[in-house]
């Protein structure tokens, strides 16, 4: 895995005397040690809120037709898809917008939410502002062994209770 960091100091606007320190760094898109099989899909983690201050949150996510989140809100963070190969309808409360390669949707917090995928397979980004939300993910996944979709009798969402219990340390809420 190649991996830059750069250190710069930026000063804060408003702020002469205030100065935060970030780190600039870059992945490769495919490294398997940032990749995870959760539920049904291939998750790669291009930055996560340890490498962003908590800014946000960029993951790669492949994913199979049928396999569809529940309705859910998200309390604490934005969410933005920006779809690279296949499609989506995005049912976002009670609106349904399609999402095709080259375009994107906005998801923002305390809003209703899902997803269908009407491809055969998507291929997307996914944005979290700010981070954190990427816990959930990394919780409830397994390290992939290659990048690959999960084999078709892996299950998706089979541990919902567990899931259940712990959405609220994530700000999360599942509805309907």
């Amino acid at each position: 895995m190649t991996q830059q960091i750069i250190d710069l100091e930026i000063s804060s606007p408003g702020a002469a005397d205030m100065k935060t320190e970030s780190i600039a760094f870059s992945h490769e898109r495919e490294s398997l040690d940032r990749s995870v099989w959760y539920n049904g899909w291939l998750m790669t983690f291009l930055a996560a809120g340890e490498e962003t201050q908590g800014q946000f949150a960029l993951i790669e996510a492949v994913g199979k037709k049928g396999n569809v989140p529940p309705p859910h809100i998200h309390h604490r963070d934005d969410e933005i898809f920006y779809v690279l190969e296949g499609e989506i309808a995005a049912s976002v409360n009670d609106r349904t917008i399609k999402v095709t390669p080259g375009t994107m949707v906005f998801l923002p917090r305390d809003v209703r939410h899902s997803f269908t995928i009407e491809s055969e397979q998507v291929r997307m980004l996914q944005l979290l502002t700010p981070a954190g939300l990427e816990g959930w993910f990394k919780e409830f996944s397994l390290p992939a062994p290659a990048m690959t979709l999960p084999p078709a009798d892996e299950p998706g969402y089979h541990d919902l209770q567990r899931m259940l219990d712990v959405a609220s340390r994530y700000g999360l809420e599942f509805v309907g």
